[in-house]
């Protein structure tokens, strides 16, 4: 796991977003949310996750334990932090295939 920045640490703290379970918002899977909520860093770039405020999303327990399991979880997440990204931020990594991921997750339109 890499170490959150003690200043981005405080700004995520301070957003409500990070403070209830990505997925009972808009991305909301057939389920219920399970336990304390966790920070997930979300995409990997270069074998390190991405340390960016868009690519932290906090999810419950019960669905952070079970995204690597479940593609319908871990693709919610995705969604749920590339919701939160710009063109400029996924510009800052050029050899990931953001249109593509996007097209996997039916976010054509974004």
């Amino acid at each position: 796991m890499r170490p959150i920045p003690s200043k981005m640490r405080a700004e995520l703290d301070a957003e409500s977003r990070m403070h209830v379970c990505a997925l009972s918002g808009k991305w909301r899977l057939y389920g219920n949310c399970d336990g304390r909520i966790e920070w997930d860093h979300v995409f990997i770039y270069a074998g390190k996750q991405i340390n960016e405020k868009w690519a932290i999303v906090g999810v419950c327990k019960g669905h952070h334990r079970n995204k690597e399991g479940n593609r319908t979880i871990k693709d919610a997440i995705q969604r749920a932090s590339l919701d939160l990204a710009s063109t400029d931020d996924l510009a800052k990594y050029p050899r990931k295939d953001w249109r593509q991921i996007k097209h996997s997750l039916d976010l054509d339109h974004a």
